[in-house]
């Protein structure tokens, strides 16, 4: 019975879509062309079943790639494409992003069954000492670190299951542990600006830039953003510290360290190192950033410290989220629907106002869906804006979906700490409101400097 209820709701939620799109189709207006009148609907399609998750968000993407395919890439019709056009949709799981991306969970899961994440963490925490402040900024930092490397998600339910002992010692009604409780999931959040790789919507913003010519290096992404996510820490941790204050003030924080690794651990251990190392040093040695992360999974793979289990394991939807998200910017721009937009009166209104107002929207919409789509569907908009560099323009927007932390569905790993029940919706919604509201301001207000120092553009 709940199964057939479940069902009708999904049929009724997508036939309201449906004509929802068709409207957006037929009710367009006479300027837009008809390849561009067919990728709105697509959007508008897209838009509502990501923003609604009516059917899982990778699934929505394949659909988006069907309907880019049947619509647009017909030999002969409305966009005159020979029988190979279809390609054009394909290419984009291929990508250098993509591929990166992949490097990423792949590293992310040899860290993860090898403990390196762990070995990590604690040898961050021990350098903190026993005062409060200092236990909280050290399981911060320690969070964050990991999040540039590894799926949020993951990193908040390792650092969750360290801080349970901790937070035995601590009195139920101290209001330091609701304090400590929040801060893992709003480090894993800033923490996955920082590389390319922490996070999809960095992906998204390389991947559309790339599309139009703009190539960002690993490095290159880090320099702008992770000066802002060591700030963020900074000051969500003063938020914290501020709003929870301890009642007591020494901490004993027991660590155990492991005194010996197997072969297996030394050879993860040294194949994530070097990986780092080429990543960050990729200005010097002009090897791709998706050359060594596929480097680093041939190499996983060929020396047995991962198996076929484990590459089962990986985040498969994402990626197919991801190739979505760009064949549908890639949709927008060959079929003139970008243009159309910025021939729009809202985008004579050139500055920093308009580039607010998205990031501000961005923000909004990932509090109540994911932050994937939700980059897929405004980083291709935005990108239009003109009078504006683009690096500004994608990064912005990218990382403005990264800060919703208002509420427990806003993002997995604010849903995983809300699990331990250790904590009240209405504190994560008074924290992670503040802490989301100064993070966007963050970006709006010096994030242009931040760009400038790092590429010498204004």
């Amino acid at each position: 019975m709940l199964y057939k209820s479940l069902k009708s709701s999904v049929f009724l939620k997508a036939s309201i879509v449906m004509i929802l799109a068709l409207c957006a189709y037929f009710m367009a207006p006479a300027s837009m062309s008809e390849p561009s009148r067919r990728v709105f609907f697509i959007f508008v399609f897209s838009a509502l079943f990501w923003a609604l998750e009516i059917i899982p968000l990778y699934a929505t993407s394949l659909l988006v790639i069907l309907l880019e395919t049947f619509f647009l890439c017909r030999p002969g019709g409305v966009m005159n494409m020979d029988s190979g056009g279809y390609k054009v949709f394909l290419l984009p799981f291929g990508s250098p992003i993509i591929i990166l991306f992949l490097g990423g969970f792949i590293l992310a899961c040899a860290m993860q069954k090898y403990h390196i994440d762990r070995i990590i963490a604690r040898r961050l925490l021990k350098l903190f000492g026993n005062k409060p402040y200092m236990i909280m900024l050290g399981f911060m930092m320690s969070t964050a670190f990991l999040s540039m490397w590894m799926s949020n998600t993951a990193t908040t339910a390792m650092m969750i299951a360290m801080l349970l002992p901790l937070l035995k010692q601590i009195d139920p009604a101290d209001p330091y542990r609701t304090g400590l409780i929040l801060s893992i999931p709003f480090a894993a959040n800033i923490g996955g600006i920082g590389t390319p790789v922490g996070t999809p919507p960095n992906a998204i913003a390389i991947g559309i830039l790339a599309n139009k010519g703009i190539y960002l290096s690993f490095i290159s992404w880090m320099k702008m953003a992770f000066p802002l996510a060591v700030i963020l820490i900074f000051v969500t941790s003063v938020v914290l510290f501020v709003m929870y204050r301890p009642k007591t003030e020494t901490i004993q924080l027991n660590i155990e360290f492991q005194k010996s690794f197997d072969r297996e651990t030394k050879m993860a251990m040294t194949i994530a190192l070097l990986t780092v190392l080429l990543w960050l040093t990729s200005e010097i040695h002009k090897i791709p950033a998706a050359i060594i992360a596929l480097t680093a999974a041939g190499l996983f793979a060929a020396l047995g410290l991962l198996d076929r289990d484990d590459f089962k394991t990986i985040d498969w939807d994402v990626l197919v989220l991801m190739w979505g998200g760009l064949a549908l910017g890639k949709g927008m721009e060959i079929s003139g629907l970008t243009q159309w937009i910025v021939d729009l009166p809202l985008f004579e209104h050139t500055g920093f106002v308009l580039v607010a107002v998205f990031c501000l929207f961005g923000l909004l919409l990932s509090t109540f869906m994911s932050n994937t789509a939700t980059a897929n569907l405004l980083i291709p908009i935005i990108m239009v804006i003109p009078g504006e560099n683009n690096i500004l323009l994608a990064a912005t927007v990218a990382l403005s979906c990264s800060f919703a932390m208002a509420l427990p569905v806003s993002t997995p790993p604010n849903a995983i700490a809300f699990a331990t029940n250790m904590i009240h919706s209405k504190d994560m919604l008074k924290a992670g409101a503040l802490v989301s509201i100064l993070s966007l301001l963050a970006v709006l207000l010096g994030f242009r400097f931040i760009v400038t120092a790092a590429f010498g553009i204004k």
